[in-house]
Order: structure tokens, then sequence, then C-alpha cells
């Protein structure tokens, strides 16, 4: 069983390598090659390793019998099967004399379920288990008395071999390179995994060097001439599947080394054809090509085309996703293995952009996705477009509301106005944007509040707001948007308008919760509590309140009580001990003027419930 979801991406990259002296055909120079071969973390799953290497020098005791009744059904997998294999005389002994069963745990019937001593030397051989989350050591699944998977054979805690990565108590990865039964891999600070037994080949113009990795994953080359190389590892894990890699090498004239060469089983683009105008090959998990490389543009009716060659370490079929970016609804999919092609005609809505590009995704069967965690390959080859004409920058330049004129700064996409003449609750004011860019273009005003919200929304670069078209507000907000591309392109100005009132809002100073700050109190389910809002009101109106829950709460049901009086009594429920719950507080005056929508103020406080 394969973990199926990545968290490691891997990125293959172009190592350097060393050499020494200079170099000619008929006496190449070289010097000595040093790496490492390192399997990357996905192979295993970067959380299962983490797990593991968390647990290094961890007591693996049986937790002092902390586990509960359920969890022991859970893990009594053998019974009675074991009655014949262990000593009576051994079950249940009390080493550290604690009063707690240290080994050969078992139940009324004598029927063990962990930390079984199978000889009497008061060390565990089978199914080690704690209480807390991680991978178990081990387990016994045959109930033969000989561990199965999570083998941990120096008992330092750490497994050796046979990794249950997600832990189904079925062994998803089994490591061992030559098949001897001996793990050949160590943990390692780097993430990865190295590995033992692996023969490393460096090829290329002066024939093919041959080395093994020693048990800390480590090779060398002794005199390797300086030039071009592909430096490879193959092997085959104990689970049938090849592990490999390829990579171009330098060696140059200077001693260094390779560092950690990483092994995986994505597979690579290999070679890439576009429109027969540009052929490359090499070795890639994420590839990109401009037609700028090759100083070529193209025009509406043009046919642009790639062709991808695609390499699977395991001749997995591959699924390739192709797409153009300026039609994201239509995608292509080739499944397959080897060569993957797809075609595009340049429509005029390509040469609305400066180019228009070919994009795929490419990944085999395995569950893992080793490039950023939702594909192993990426593709993309960009066309710039011959007839692309840049359209004018658009950009609002001033605001001028009655008398009172703004200047927005240049480049700037967003400009809050703040007028200072106040307007009558019954009068009016003209508010006009003088904008540059393309005439062919959305604009709009936004009045919050308004009355009428069905009706059209105003249109153009001038508007005349009158204060009766909204309901009453403290201070009136228009929003002006103008814009040929909303999500990529657009200017947006927030006016606010005071009104011409000495009338002030009522505002939320604090909530009490039987008498105690909200924050400082834990709300138990199935208890009823008094909420009551401390709130300022400086004309002394009739003032209401509005309870609402929020945070992670479901919006359905999140009502406490509606528009009315400012203490109330509530009964906190189930669905409300979440890890982020809160009380919103709404309030407003009889003054029958709001500061947004319907509410003079509002302040959310964050409330602890338990079950």
């Amino acid at each position: 069983m394969i973990k199926k979801f990545l968290l490691v991406p891997l990125a293959l990259s172009v190592l350097s390598a060393c050499g020494g002296g200079g170099s000619s055909e008929s006496e190449p120079s070289g010097g000595q090659v040093l790496g490492s071969v390192v399997a990357d973390a996905y192979l295993f799953d970067d959380k299962a390793l983490a797990r593991v290497n968390s647990r290094r020098g961890s007591n693996y005791s049986a937790e002092n019998g902390e586990q509960g009744e359920a969890e022991l059904d859970t893990w009594h997998v053998c019974g009675d099967a074991y009655n014949s294999l262990v000593n009576p005389s051994l079950y249940n002994q009390d080493y550290n004399n604690d009063g707690v069963a240290d080994t050969n745990l078992t139940d009324d019937k004598g029927n063990l379920y962990f930390n079984i001593d199978l000889n009497g030397d008061k060390l565990t051989e089978l199914n080690i288990l704690t209480s807390r989350e991680g991978i178990y050591l081990n387990v016994d699944m045959t109930c033969d008395a000989k561990a199965d998977i999570n083998i941990d054979k120096d008992f330092d805690g750490i497994s050796d071999l046979n990794i249950d990565v997600d832990g189904d108590m079925v062994a998803d990865r089994l490591i061992d390179i030559d098949g001897d039964g001996e793990p050949d891999f160590s943990y390692t600070d780097s993430d990865g995994v190295s590995l033992a037994g692996v023969k490393v080949l460096l090829q290329g113009k002066y024939g093919e060097f041959e080395t093994i990795t020693d048990d800390n994953g480590k090779f060398s080359f002794e005199r390797i001439p300086t030039g071009s190389y592909t430096l490879k590892a193959d092997d085959v894990a104990l689970d049938g599947s090849n592990i490999w890699t390829r990579t171009i090498v330098e060696i140059e004239e200077f001693d260094d080394s390779i560092g950690a060469f990483r092994m995986h089983q994505d597979p690579i683009i290999t070679q890439v054809n576009v429109n027969n105008e540009s052929h490359q090959k090499g070795f890639w998990q994420d590839f990109s090509w401009y037609s700028s490389d090759i100083e070529t543009e193209y025009a509406v009716g043009d046919s642009v085309w790639v062709e991808v060659t695609v390499e699977d370490p395991n001749n997995r079929p591959v699924v390739g996703k192709f797409n153009v970016d300026s039609d994201l609804g239509t995608e292509e999919v080739v499944t397959g293995s080897g060569v993957y092609q797809y075609q595009h005609t340049i429509t005029a809505k390509d040469a609305d952009e400066y180019m228009v590009s070919i994009m795929a995704e490419l990944s085999n069967d395995d569950g893992f996705f080793g490039l950023n965690g939702m594909t192993d390959v990426m593709f993309g080859a960009q066309f710039m477009m011959a007839d692309y004409v840049e359209t004018e920058e658009l950009e609002v330049e001033t605001v001028t509301v009655g008398e009172e004129v703004f200047n927005n700064p240049p480049d700037s996409t967003y400009m809050q106005v703040e007028v200072q003449k106040p307007i009558a609750i019954d009068g009016s004011v003209q508010i006009d944007i003088e904008v540059t860019g393309p005439d062919e273009r959305i604009t709009e005003f936004h009045v919050v509040g308004r009355k009428d919200s069905t009706a059209e929304l105003p249109k153009g670069d001038s508007f005349l707001f009158e204060a009766d078209s909204a309901y009453p507000h403290y201070t009136y907000e228009i929003q002006y948007l103008t814009y040929n591309d909303f999500l990529n392109e657009r200017e947006e100005v927030y006016i606010r308008i005071p009104l011409d009132t000495q009338l002030k809002p009522a505002m939320v100073d604090n909530l009490l919760i039987d008498g105690v700050v909200a924050t400082d109190v834990m709300a138990r389910v199935g208890h009823t509590y008094q909420l009551k809002a401390l709130y300022s009101d400086p004309q002394n109106d009739v003032v209401q309140c509005r309870f609402e829950k929020g945070g992670n709460h479901s919006a359905l049901d999140s009502v406490i009580s509606d528009w009315g009086v400012c203490e109330v009594g509530y009964t906190f429920k189930e669905e409300d001990a979440v890890e982020q719950f809160n009380i919103r507080v709404n309030i407003r005056n009889s003054d029958g003027i709001v500061t947004w929508d319907y509410y003079d103020d509002l302040e959310t406080y964050d409330v602890s419930v338990t079950k």
C-alpha cells in the first residue's frame, strides 16, 4: 500500500562534480569524485520519517499499561496462539517492582496483547506498542512469534526495516536493496535515506566507470577524466519497484564533491520538440521553454505544437494533462508511455496577451507526486505574440467631490478619499473621476446601504450622490470601480462622506458571561449562562443588541438572539466546543443612523467551550 499524497517536493537538479588537471582526448587528466546516494524522503512518507526520527532514544515500553480496554482489543492480534509459545511463568512480569506488568501483558484468559518476552531475557521481542501516536515496532501479524513488520533489530527504538508508513499494519516500503534480509539504509539529517550496496555508473566521452556505495551510502571514483558525464544509479527495492536517477554532472579541473545524489521513482522529461524549431535533450521535472530564446514570434492563425518524451523508471502509464493558459476551460488528457503531443491554433483572444502558453502536468499512477505535492512533472512552452499591442495603462488621476479635489498617487490602484464637507441627510453632492486609459472599460459606483438594492448600478465616471437614496449613515461610503480585467487590472476608489449631524453611534465596550469578561470564561456544554453586552451611548437613546456565534462554528443556526435586549440567556451546545469559537455582539441605538448596513458597532469575543 502506498501513501496517497506527498508533502516533500522533489526538484531534480544539475549537480557539479570534480576532477583534476587539464584534459585532452589522448591523455585526459582526472581526480577523485566523491558523493553519496540518498533516496528521497517521499519514498517513505515524510510524516512517518519525522515520527520515527523524533523517537530516537525514546523508551518503547508499555507506557506503564496506560492503554485503554478498547485499544487493547484493537491490538489483540494473536490471542491463545501465543499460549503455546511462551512459558506461562513469563506472563505479566513486573521487572521494576512498580506494581505494573512490564512485559507479556495478558487479559483475564492469558491472551497476550503486547510487549512479549519470548525467551525470558527481560527484553520484549514482539508487539512493542506505546500510547503515543507513531510507528509501532516488531509487530507479529502471522502469530508465529516472529516479527513481520517494523523490525527494530538493535532495540534502539528506531525501525530498521519494513516501514509501515500509514499505520494500517501493512508494510509499505521494504527498502532492502540487495535482498539479503538486512536493511540497506540509515536515517540521515537531510530528511533522506542513505542507500548502501547501490551500483553507481559514470558514463561519458572516456567510457564507463563503476563503483558501489558503502554501508553509509558513500561512493568514490579515484581518477575520472574531466568532461561531461551521465551519473546513474539503479536498483530494485524489495517491493519490486525501481528506484533510480539520471543526472548530468560536469567533472572539472578542481577538487570538489558532488554531494548527496538523490534517487527517486518519478517520471522525467528526457526530450522536448517544439514546432520542429527547438529540439532539447536532458533530464527535467520542471521544464520551461520560451520562443524568445530562438527570437521567434507567432501570429493569429499560426499552429503551435509540442512533443514531450517522458521516461518512467517502472514503465508505468503516465497521464499528461495539457491546456492553454488563455482557455483554462479546456483540458486534453493523454494517457500512455513515451511521447505526448499537443497542438493549438492561436486565436485573436490569445493575441490580447504578449504570449500564449501550452502547459502540461504529467504523473504516473504510484500515488506519489514528487515535484510539488500535486504532480510529478511540469512542462510549459511560451509562444510570444507578433501582433500583440500593449493596451494603454488604466489609472485614476483625480477624484472631485463637490468642491474638494483629491489627487491619486502615481501607480496606485487603490485610493481612499476622506471628504471634509458633510452632506445633509437629504442633500446631494457631485462626484467626478478623471481616468486615463482605454475607452472600452467597465465602470461602476456602489453605495453601501442603498434603499433600492435592485436598482441598476450607476455607470460612467460621474455620479450625483443623493443622500436620501441610502439609509442614513454617520459616514456614507461609496465605492468606484473601473476595469478591463477585474482580476488583473482594475482601479478602486473608496469615498467616505460624513453626515451633517451631531448624533453619535453606540459603541460596544465588552461582553460579560455570568458577570465575567467573556475571554476569561471556560463555558461548559449543556450549561446556561447570561450574556451581557456593555456599551457606551452618549445620546442616552434606546439601545438594541444582536448576539451571533462565529469562529469555527457552522454558519447554520448562528444567531443566539436577534435585535432586542442586551442581556440574554444561552445554553452552550456540543457544536460550540470547537477549537476557535467566538460570540459577535452587534449594537445600534434608536436615532435611525448606522455605520454599516444595520448596526452602529460590532465586536467579536473569543470564548472557550468544553464538553
